[in-house]
């Protein structure tokens, strides 16, 4: 198969996103039914849908592998922190707004764009060289993809409320600005807890049999959670959709300094080039070093193609739409916020079926070898 054929499997996953996404879009949900659907989100399906994936889809000996996918988070976090910070100076930007940038940069939206894509792929009777051996299932590579993504996942949202808003408060220091709501973010998050449960159900294996053995009780229960965790992406992609909708437009009574138009443009260039180009070149550089240089120091890398592949993806997704949030938790750069968003998710659809398109060339190349 060449690029083309890839670059298929590539708009056809890619459409399920921008489908559900603009039907949340038109539905135009007020900010209290989009609170309504986030605290169930939060609070029940995606918590259910981490539990499933990850007791249901690893072993004790991958969840030992997976020490790299952190490590490979990190890197590419400061990848993106050290684009922003000389790349927004050779720039122009002020220092406020280079920060927002980082931010835009470092943090980039997993659970909604990696699932359905990942998913959409699996499906696929063309991505079949994802398939580890003959007893992996299409549902199987879905279930490993998001397990690998869910980890990058929460450490998003860990990082998100401690590092992103540590990176943010000067500016809203140096605009003499508090945070509306001053009170601290808990990280022990229910998704974080699913999480928890899910690895200590891997670790020990008695209990991740007891819990998947057909016919009984306890497997019901597993698939009642299973079911949940279901809905968890159809509801997300709504909410994603509502969530532009409805912060594009920054609110009237916003403060806080503001920057020209000119400089909010360079400031969109600065995050799309860094999330689009330079951090997904970082990635597969790194990832297809790793594997031809040093393939002992990953071996789960040269197993599982799907590995590759998901970390692959995580790297050029847009950034994370919670950026608006931070910025109207601090209280500044809510109309740069909204620019920033507006054009990365609508860059990202042309951006991700080509960039997809060719992780999904360079997977397979790398598993046919």
């Amino acid at each position: 198969m060449g690029v083309l054929e890839y670059a298929v499997i590539s708009t056809q996953s890619l459409s399920i996103v921008l489908i559900i996404g603009m039907v949340g879009f038109v539905l135009r949900p007020s900010k209290r039914e989009l609170k309504v659907l986030a605290d169930i989100n939060v609070s029940v399906l995606t918590p259910a849908l981490l539990f499933a994936k990850i007791s249901g889809s690893l072993t004790r000996s991958i969840l030992g592998l997976l020490w790299f996918v952190p490590v490979m988070y990190v890197l590419l976090g400061c990848v993106g922190l050290v684009w922003t910070r000389y790349g927004g100076q050779a720039l122009g930007l002020s220092d406020g707004f280079r920060r927002l940038c980082s931010i835009a940069v470092f943090f980039s939206n997993v659970n909604t764009i990696l699932i359905p894509i990942m998913q959409g792929i699996a499906a696929s009777p063309d991505a079949r060289f994802l398939l580890r051996d003959a007893n992996d299932t299409a549902q199987q590579v879905a279930d490993r993809a998001i397990a690998y993504g869910m980890i990058i996942g929460i450490m998003n949202n860990i990082l998100r409320w401690s590092v992103g808003v540590a990176i943010m408060r000067p500016a809203a220091t140096a605009a003499e600005i508090l945070p509306e709501d001053n009170k601290k973010t808990s990280w022990l998050t229910p998704p974080l807890i699913a999480v928890m449960c899910a690895v200590a159900v891997v670790v020990v294996s008695p209990v991740q049999k007891a819990l998947l053995a057909e016919g009984t009780y306890v497997h019901t229960l597993w698939l009642a959670i299973d079911t949940c965790g279901d809905a968890c992406i159809p509801l997300t992609l709504l909410g994603l959709g509502g969530q532009l909708r409805l912060q594009l437009t920054p609110r009237t009574d916003a403060t806080g300094p503001a920057t020209s138009a000119s400089e909010q443009k360079r400031g969109v260039v600065l995050v799309l080039v860094g999330r689009f180009l330079i951090v997904p070149a970082v990635s597969c550089a790194a990832l297809l070093a790793i594997y031809v240089y040093v393939p002992g120091l990953v071996p789960l890398l040269r197993s599982d193609p799907v590995l590759f592949l998901t970390l692959a993806i995580v790297s050029a997704t847009p950034p994370a739409i919670n950026l608006m949030t931070v910025a109207q938790q601090m209280g500044v750069y809510e109309a740069e916020a909204a620019a920033i968003l507006s054009c990365a998710y609508a860059v990202g659809v042309l951006a991700l079926s080509v960039e997809v398109s060719i992780f999904l060339w360079l997977a397979s190349l790398i598993h046919s070898t």
